[in-house]
């Protein structure tokens, strides 16, 4: 981990970095979306339609596949959802091709709306922390000072806490500490809810990260998605008390200034921006 700090950065923002900050879904059905209207004209120019469509059935349907991959990643979708918006399309025509049973489809539905119900309110996905961040988080609350003239334990909040990984590894690493996740999707709430329980100092609230009260946390962290980050801010800089420090993996407001950021050793590079409330 390294940490950068000196005077307040902005954030300056590329064509690429604009693409980016665009909802999740619209991204994605935009990509398939294109790709199909790219199958369905070569398909159509090489007159492949109509009854020589089944003969290249598998041969439109991969092709399909390796379009929307391409545009997906043209933008600016990675990882997960370039490996599932390669294997939608063939996914879907084996489920049609195999029968299979029509429950499962609605066990399926419902599990999506357990894990992303909160998602169409607050355009904030499902985006976990790894483990190399929770390190990077631990060795921040552990060589940071936290200004604080209270003999309570320190507080860390995580808005949008997921499945409970970051609130559980600082948990173990810092038992002086009290840690607190904010979650409103219910599948993630109850299965962080379970996962937190053997311990004395973490819990997680099943609320809106906006009715959260930010008054009493000396650090608040949140792994979000770009849309909110402004507002965000703007709550943050209101309702924490002078010293706290507020912290965000990966995005932050355009023309906003931050003090810092830290920068974390991991595959995708991470960056975690950092505000202490004056």
């Amino acid at each position: 981990m390294t940490l950068g700090e000196g005077e307040p950065h902005k954030v300056q923002r590329s064509p690429g970095v604009r693409l980016s900050a665009l909802p999740t879904l619209p991204r994605v059905l935009g990509a398939q979306i294109g790709a199909f209207a790219v199958v369905a004209a070569l398909a159509w120019a090489l007159g492949v339609l109509g009854e020589q469509a089944e003969i290249w059935l598998w041969g439109l349907i991969v092709l399909q596949s390796l379009t929307a991959a391409a545009l997906s990643y043209v933008l600016y979708l990675r990882g997960r959802w370039l490996i599932a918006q390669a294997a939608l399309v063939p996914l879907a025509w084996a489920a049609l091709a195999m029968d299979v049973p029509a429950w499962i489809y609605l066990a399926v539905f419902l599990a999506l709306a357990l894990v992303y119900s909160n998602v169409s309110r607050e355009q904030v996905p499902l985006y976990l922390t790894n483990r190399t961040t929770w390190a990077a988080l631990s060795e921040f609350l552990t060589s940071h000072q936290v200004a604080t003239d209270s003999d309570e334990p320190l507080l860390f909040i995580d808005l949008g806490s997921g499945l409970g990984g970051t609130l559980a590894s600082l948990a173990r690493a810092h038992p002086s500490w009290n840690f607190v996740g904010v979650e409103n999707a219910p599948g993630p709430y109850v299965f962080s809810r379970l996962r937190l329980l053997p311990l004395g100092n973490a819990k997680v609230a099943y609320q809106s990260l906006w009715d959260a009260d930010l008054s009493r946390a000396d650090v608040i962290y949140a792994f979000l998605s770009p849309t909110p980050m402004e507002r965000l801010i703007d709550k943050t800089a209101q309702d924490m008390k002078p010293g706290s420090v507020f912290l965000s993996n990966s995005f932050w407001a355009q023309d906003r200034p931050f003090d810092g950021e830290i920068e974390v050793n991991d595959n995708r590079q991470t960056r975690i921006f950092f505000k202490k409330i004056l």
